[in-house]
């Protein structure tokens, strides 16, 4: 995958790290890190925000061996392009914030142990939040598997995943310097940026699998006759 796919997946993040702030804003500002000794505190942050890259990485690992799958089947370009169109017309209806992320979130049983965790003033319990925080249900996280989709390789996922995270870390780290400056309205339009992230993972899947349309094409056309060079 080139230079500029690894760009993307990190302003990806970027991009769409206000709507995290809208999303998970709360959960962050929740964390009882006042609990913690004063020493453990910034490795409490430190270790939600790992276990948080760790989930993104898992689940870019298990789509990129989807992708690899596809690629082996030589179905990467009709996959790309039918996903591309699929986040164009996600974006531009303005369906792209995950509405029913809290619904999904209840029926895993996600906000049960999160609850549980927030109880347990210690480093593993700022670990596990982190992690379950990654696997919540979130248009922004669609967006970024779709991107991650057309991966050849359970590595190129996982990479292209947590490039994604560490672009939302900047907003989701100094969170509570942000939201004290963001009101409701201002929040409400900042999550404007997540249909926006989603139409340009949109084009860029478009671009990549027109880029490659001829190579699948030709490898699915019939065997041509090999020229015989009679001296």
């Amino acid at each position: 995958m080139s230079t500029w796919w690894w760009a993307a997946a990190f302003l990806t993040g970027l991009a769409g790290s206000l709507h995290c702030v809208g999303m998970c804003g709360p959960l962050a500002m929740a964390l009882p890190l006042g609990r913690l000794p004063q020493h453990q505190r910034p490795w409490g942050l430190l270790t939600y925000q790992l276990g948080r890259l760790s989930a993104y990485g898992l689940l870019g690992a298990v789509v990129g061996l989807v992708g690899q799958g596809l690629w082996l089947v030589n179905l990467q370009g009709p996959v790309s392009i039918g996903s591309g169109l699929l986040l164009l017309i996600w974006g531009f209806s303005g369906r792209a914030h995950g509405g029913v992320a809290s619904s999904l979130t209840h029926r895993l049983g996600l906000s049960v142990l999160m609850a549980r965790l927030l109880t347990q003033p210690r480093l593993g319990a700022f670990l596990g939040l982190g992690f379950l925080n990654g696997l919540l249900p979130c248009g922004l996280i669609y967006t970024a598997l779709t991107g991650t989709l057309v991966s050849a390789s359970p590595l190129a996922g996982m990479t292209y995943m947590l490039l994604f995270g560490l672009g939302t870390l900047p907003a989701l780290v100094g969170i509570r310097t942000l939201t004290a400056y963001l009101t409701v309205p201002l929040r409400q339009r900042l999550t404007r940026a997540l249909p926006v992230a989603t139409i340009l993972v949109g084009v860029l899947l478009l671009i990549r699998g027109l880029s490659v349309y001829p190579h699948w094409i030709d490898k699915a056309a019939p065997d041509k006759p090999i020229p015989v060079c009679h001296g």
